[in-house]
């Protein structure tokens, strides 16, 4: 629920407008966000703030119960198609370091520089037979979140567009368990191949989305088992969509489940000799 805590005027053409500065939660946000994100700001704020982990201005902790600012940064262009673009780059802080802030950057058309963040893990299954199934799982999203929006319509995931339009399936839960049941295959065209020299790719389309290389000296005990339960089962489990927490310490889904922007699929794996 939104509750209108406080709000700032400026001036703009003569007149005066209030910014109003609702808090959802424990989180301060900007009003003029509800503008982009329209129905889904609540769930937007609450996932930002549930993914931070530090406050963006002293770098301290943040405590889910204490009281939160949103700081957000959009960058707008328009495709030659009249597609619109939104690009969003969000940030928390310690309301004590900062108010809740919105900015927004109107820039000329270009393809959008995207960061993949990806995780390689393999996860257990149990068969109907007892047996324990080995499935190799390929963590990933893209950033800074980018939506699109056409001819009026509601702004869309760029990323989990591309990945429906090709066979994945939204997924609504976080629990490993509902999620290996419920993957099922890809739409033809989407890959995974790896080189004799142990680079792996994940294509759609001709399109290498993921690119990385693992270590096949003899003694690497890290990639040797993902490499192995991919090698065994001839898939792997691609979990993506928007909103992932991807470290090098943390996995976590639940952000991007909550937000509907969770996305699974079974890619084939080959190898190329």
């Amino acid at each position: 629920m939104s509750l209108f805590a406080s709000g700032s005027a400026f001036r703009q053409g003569g007149v005066t407008r209030l910014i109003v500065m609702p808090v959802t939660r424990n989180v301060a946000w900007d009003g003029r966000l509800e503008f982009f994100k329209g129905p889904d700001t609540a769930h937007y704020v609450l996932t930002a703030a549930g993914l931070a982990k530090t406050c963006a201005t002293c770098g301290e902790p943040l405590e889910r119960e204490e009281p939160l600012s949103l700081l957000v940064n959009i960058t707008q262009s328009t495709a030659p198609d009249g597609t619109e673009y939104f690009t969003f780059i969000d940030s928390v802080c310690h309301r004590r370091c900062s108010g809740p802030a919105l900015t927004v950057e109107h820039v000329s058309w270009h393809l959008e520089e995207l960061s993949p963040l990806a995780a390689r893990v393999v996860l257990t299954q149990a068969t109907g037979s007892g047996q324990i199934k080995v499935v190799p799982v390929l963590a990933y999203t893209l950033v800074p979140v980018v939506t699109f929006r056409e001819d009026g319509g509601e702004r869309t995931s760029a990323l989990v567009t591309l990945l429906l339009s090709h066979g994945f399936q939204l997924a609504m839960s976080s629990e490993y368990d509902e999620l290996l049941e419920q993957a099922g295959p890809v739409a033809a065209g989407c890959n995974f191949t790896m080189t004799p020299e142990g680079a792996i790719l994940f294509s759609i389309g001709g399109e290498i989305l993921y690119r990385d290389q693992l270590d096949l000296h003899p003694d690497e005990t890290h990639d040797a088992p993902w490499l192995q339960a991919a090698r065994t089962a001839g898939y792997i489990l691609v979990i993506s969509g928007d909103n992932l927490d991807i470290t090098e310490a943390v996995l976590d889904i639940h952000g991007a489940a909550r937000e509907g922007t969770l996305v699974t699929g079974m890619v084939p794996f080959s190898e190329v000799h």
